[in-house]
């Protein structure tokens, strides 16, 4: 049951993991995670003991690698409202965080020419393709992504995410779960990524509501430098290439998982050569005629 329950989830990966490596933990996972459904299902107490309990198995599974939805963050509340703490104070973050646009370099202006009204992961694909790294190939890195995901019982397009592509290529990316956010959030997140941080990383958010993917840049005296492709929704039209100060833009993807009331996760890594290997395109742009364009392999 546990199986089946997990294989709805994108957790799957993950669980699959486990169990073809740790069958005593995998039994106990298995044994928590049937637990918790019985509370999704309305088989247990929906009480204020029972949110608490619903939370606590919640917390141990994220301690294994295993993100579920906490009890505030189902968009159907399972526990009525009078069963649920009161929200932590949110501390606003201090001012010299709030976004700031960062003055186009001669970089990303040729950048905008180029990937004019691409979204995020296109963006991300085709500066992937100008280092010599096959995407969209028959043999390429979405191709790999889709085989994940379907040997794994998922949608296709369950991998095709800035997650996907760095779990694929970097080596040990870092992910940074945040199942409520507070005003030590984003401390928590910086203090984390920093170490991590270096030109042609990709870095991106995801969460119940929304996912994003960029690259780290280059560092100007205010600090480190987040290119992505924007826009809005599905206006094509409107995406265009941004840079923008990486700090103001955490804050902004947390700002909006608290509006959403629903957890964050930031993930980041570089692209590792022999990892990217398996995917060499016949003919590198990078060196070619494709020199306006973020170095990942630096």
């Amino acid at each position: 049951m546990a199986d089946e329950l997990l294989r709805r989830t994108w957790q799957y990966a993950k669980w699959n993991e486990i169990r073809q490596n740790n069958e005593p933990k995998a039994f106990e996972i298995a044994k928590l995670v049937i637990e918790r459904h019985a509370y999704v299902a309305g088989k247990a107490p929906i009480t204020s003991q029972g949110r608490k309990r619903f939370d606590q198995i919640t917390e141990i599974l994220a301690k294994e690698g295993i993100y579920l939805y906490r009890s505030h963050e189902f968009r159907k509340p399972i526990f009525p409202a009078k069963y649920t703490e009161k929200s932590e104070e949110i501390v606003r973050p201090p001012a010299f965080l709030k976004t700031h646009a960062v003055p186009k370099s001669p970089l990303t202006l040729a950048l905008s020419q180029r990937f004019a009204n691409k979204d995020c992961l296109e963006f991300l694909a085709g500066v992937l393709e100008d280092n010599g790294i096959d995407y969209y190939g028959k043999s390429g890195v979405a191709s790999a992504l889709i085989d994940k995901a379907r040997n794994q019982g998922q949608g296709p397009n369950s991998y095709l995410t800035g997650e996907g592509v760095t779990n694929l290529l970097c080596y040990s990316p870092l992910t940074i779960h945040i199942p409520k956010v507070t005003g030590a959030s984003h401390t928590e997140i910086w203090d984390k990524i920093e170490p991590h941080l270096r030109k042609g990383a990709i870095l991106s958010y995801s969460s119940q509501h929304f996912g994003h993917t960029g690259i780290v840049d280059r560092t100007t005296h205010d600090g480190w430098v987040y290119i992505n492709a924007s826009g809005s929704g599905s206006d094509r039209k409107s995406y265009r290439v941004l840079e923008e100060d990486l700090k103001s833009e955490i804050t902004n993807w947390l700002r909006r998982a608290r509006e959403k009331n629903t957890f964050l996760d930031v993930t980041i890594g570089s692209v590792d050569r022999g990892l990217a290997s398996a995917y060499n395109m016949a003919t590198p742009m990078l060196s070619s005629s494709r020199t306006s364009t973020i170095n990942l392999l630096s």
